[in-house]
């Protein structure tokens, strides 16, 4: 009788402890499938990544613009590898200090509309978008310099940061000025100047000038060299896309751009000076800028001896340093560069041998992406205390 007594005794101490293991694991398995769901449902359902290496392309939609808000604006494409979730993509659109929200959903500033693509959750490689106006007249008839800003998972995408819309007037410059002709330039500021080259003897009309708005040449024939040896400031872009003829672009005293530098596809670009350039992205707005050489096929050298800072915006993106793809560059001087405030990426070309970077660099912000540049030596610094990620590989032996 004791003996059955004390049995009874030690199943009992037993069992609490095998409830609370049993609890215990119930709860891990729980914890797991919850966590599993979670993701499946962030993701809606896509192969989704917020550090993708995607990057977008942007054209003028030529539908003629007008007053009301029923303009289809801008026509975009997606490269890369990534399909990129809506719940994780914001992109705005800017003309001046106007800032407009894009959404699939009806009813916001900006309509996106989807072309060949089989997943409406998500924007896939190789798929168009359309953005729309939608709530708001945002370009009203006239011609509408559009600033894209595009991010996934709160890191910028890159890609083509201006489109300029033409309005119904079908013009394509904001206005000018002529130099005073013959050999003696009288420099002058045209701050209020939007200056677009079309021709190579459109060039002649802003060599006076000391600053501008902004600079734009989009897929012109025939305009060669840009050269503006006066021009010290740029007070939004310098943007060069798709310029089928153009050599050189020499700016050899522009110490400053308050939004982008962007040089996209210019076929026989062979040099850039920018050696006096210090600051990207610096401006009233707080709208950060970056700096983009992708696709120059011909280009070989990049003169960026004296820039020190690239800014990002207030939410933390732009503010990036984006090389890739340039397939004779040989060179890029960096020497100077301080901080960076977005990311650097430097990637996919097969003869560079030199980034001259130095311990002046100590900051950047987002990551580093230095890969398959089979030449390159990458430069000896302390990468681990300049940035917190860090990915470098598939380049040279030094």
């Amino acid at each position: 009788m004791k003996n059955n007594e004390k049995r009874m005794e030690e199943e009992r101490a037993v069992s609490p402890v095998i409830a609370t293991i049993l609890m215990v694991a119930i709860t891990v398995v729980l914890a797991g499938v919850l966590y599993v769901w979670a993701n499946n449902l962030a993701s809606e359902g896509t192969g989704t990544t917020m550090s993708t290496l995607n990057t977008y392309t942007a054209e003028d939609a030529d539908d003629e613009t007008g007053v009301g808000a029923d303009d289809t604006l801008v026509k975009m494409q997606m490269t890369g590898k990534d399909d990129l979730a809506w719940s994780f993509v914001q992109i705005r659109i800017s003309i001046g200090d106007n800032v407009y929200t894009c959404s699939v959903i009806a009813g916001d500033d900006c309509e996106i509309t989807q072309a060949a693509g089989e997943n409406d959750n998500a924007w896939e490689p190789g798929e168009y978008l359309f953005l729309k106006e939608g709530t708001e007249d945002i370009c009203d008839g006239t011609i509408c310099p559009i600033t894209i800003s595009i991010t996934n998972g709160g890191r910028s995408v890159g890609g083509s940061p201006l489109i300029l819309v033409d309005g119904a007037s079908g013009s394509n410059s904001l206005g000018g000025s002529s130099s005073s002709g013959g050999t003696t330039v009288t420099t002058e500021s045209c701050a209020d100047v939007f200056a677009v080259i079309e021709t190579q003897s459109d060039v002649s009309n802003y060599e006076h000038c000391t600053d501008l708005d902004a600079l734009y040449l989009h897929q012109t024939s025939g305009v060669t060299d840009v050269s503006l040896p006066h021009l010290e400031k740029i007070y939004r872009y310098a943007y060069f896309h798709q310029n089928e003829d153009l050599q050189t672009v020499s700016l050899p005293n522009l110490e400053e751009v308050g939004g982008d530098v962007y040089f996209h596809q210019n076929q026989a670009l062979e040099s850039v000076d920018l050696s006096s350039l210090e600051d990207v992205g610096d401006n009233d707005d707080n709208d950060g800028g970056h700096v983009y050489f992708y696709h120059n096929y011909a280009l070989e050298s990049v003169d960026l001896s004296s820039l020190k800072n690239v800014y990002a915006n207030d939410q933390g993106d732009d503010g990036y340093l984006y090389l890739d793809n340039n397939d004779a560059l040989l060179s890029i001087d960096m020497s100077s560069l301080e901080h960076v405030g977005g990311y650097l990426y430097i990637s996919g070309h097969d003869v560079l041998s030199d980034i001259d970077l130095t311990s002046s660099l100590t900051a950047i912000d987002d990551y580093v992406y230095i890969y398959s540049n089979p030449d390159l030596c990458v430069p000896s610094l302390d990468w681990d205390s300049i940035s917190d990620s860090v990915s470098i590989g598939g380049n040279g032996q030094c």
